[in-house]
């Protein structure tokens, strides 16, 4: 049950973001930055935040990171 939540809310958040864009480059509305401060958050950083969680669990990515404060 808690896989099936997970995919579900991985889905929403997606659908969210493709609505972002949409708003963003297919509509009129595209011309207020109104629209724009709106949407950009979603279509930056929803996607920006499951990169950096990927890479945050690597155990390679935390080597490295850790060598580089050396």
């Amino acid at each position: 049950m808690k896989a099936l939540a997970r995919i579900i809310l991985r889905q929403l958040i997606f659908a969210v973001w493709l609505l972002a864009m949409w708003v963003l480059y297919c509509t009129p509305a595209c011309m207020h930055p109104v629209e724009h401060l709106i949407a950009a958050p979603f279509a930056v950083f929803i996607p920006t935040a499951v990169i950096m969680r990927r890479l945050c669990s690597d155990p390679r990515f935390i080597r490295w990171a850790e060598e580089l404060e050396r």
